[in-house]
């Protein structure tokens, strides 16, 4: 018998280890499952399958655990399944984790115990969890994205297949551009395959098209993405992508959290009484990042402040960093908009405040 699973005596009174934490190494096919008492020791450790009668099977003999795990692909299912049947679920950050427990021999067996005993302890560093409906704003807004990538993969294409003999066309995907791509003959296969190519990009422009449209009628019905849109440099895509990455703005302490959050802050060495920045952190979220610069090109054009704050920060460090500069400047006024949920006011913006939302 384990010397975790013997009995207690205290004041001549038996005390048996009460089922109290869980530890979760999640994978495709089988999850690792520790059990462990009020002190972190391991009671039971196990490989369950990810089937619901297995794992329905496995839990009700432990009606009351307080469960840790990994956050990883394809999780979520398992922690709605847990919550639904009223176990306390945190989900744990890989990344901290990883720092705080390392380990040379790193088996399913260890992690998930690792988490039980972090859990117990209090000492779990947990991310967040956006709910189902925060999910499916990102699955939406980012198949969007991945489309919009795979357009650009094919238009690549069809440049290099005319490039290859001197064919090539300035703008061949607007109007005239493919009406004169209908009249371009190619050598050999190149001919099929560029006539390929544009087919599968008329298909996905129309995904593109269908993907907008979905956006823009789940807009209307979010007051957020209404004032977030009015943001200079922001449009409905743009304030669908923050609503749904960021997710609960209330997570948040302060704008310059969020703004470390969309990576747009550098990196800072600090030593010897000395510190230095580096490039920007490029953590959390790519396509909000992404976007925030595409929406910091847009918002120097029309904003007069934004603009003249580009051009000072320029002369000064360059372009690039001024309009990265932008950009975490948009993420913090977006903060406030969201946060408070006032209208973007640009004469405060003109005053010098980023907080320009009242």
């Amino acid at each position: 018998m384990s010397r975790y699973a013997t009995l207690e005596k205290k004041n001549n009174v038996v005390k048996q280890p009460v089922p109290t934490f869980c530890g979760i190494d999640y994978a495709k096919r089988f999850s690792y499952i520790t059990i462990g008492d009020e002190e972190g020791r391991v009671l039971h450790q196990e490989p369950v399958p990810n089937e619901v009668g297995r794992l329905e099977k496995f839990f009700e003999q432990y009606p009351k655990l307080t469960i840790a795990i990994e956050a990883c692909r394809g999780h979520e299912w398992l922690v709605d399944w847990l919550r639904d049947r009223k176990y306390v679920v945190h989900v744990g950050n890989v990344y901290a984790i990883k720092q705080i427990a390392q380990s040379r021999c790193k088996t399913d067996k260890i992690d998930s115990q690792i988490l039980m005993e972090l859990l117990a302890k209090e000492f779990l560093p947990t991310t967040y969890q956006p709910t189902k409906k925060e999910r499916d704003y990102r699955e939406l807004v980012r198949w969007r994205a991945q489309l919009v990538k795979s357009q650009t993969k094919y238009k690549l294409r069809v440049h290099a297949l005319l490039d290859k003999e001197n064919k090539g066309i300035a703008s061949p995907f607007s109007a005239a551009g493919r009406e004169a791509l209908k009249q371009v003959e190619l050598i050999g296969q190149k001919q099929a395959i560029l006539k390929e190519s544009m087919e599968v990009i008329e298909f996905i422009e129309q995904q593109i098209h269908e993907q907008d449209l979905k956006i823009r009628k789940l807009a209307k019905s979010n007051p957020d993405v209404y004032r977030l849109k009015h943001i200079p440099g922001f449009d409905v895509l743009t304030a669908m992508i923050f609503v749904a990455e960021v997710g609960d703005v209330k997570r948040f302490r302060n704008a310059e959290q969020l703004a470390a959050f969309t990576g747009l802050v550098p990196r800072v060495y600090a030593s010897g009484g000395k510190m230095n920045t580096g490039r920007i952190t490029k953590t959390g979220p790519g396509l909000l990042r992404r976007m925030l610069v595409q929406s910091a090109w847009a918002a120097i054009r029309c904003c007069p402040v934004l603009r003249s704050r580009y051009a000072s920060i320029s002369r000064r460090r360059g372009k690039k960093i001024a309009i990265i500069a932008i950009a975490r400047m948009l993420a913090e006024i977006a903060y406030h908009v969201y946060l408070e949920k006032t209208p973007f006011d640009e004469m405060r913006l003109g005053a010098g405040l980023v907080r320009a939302s009242f």
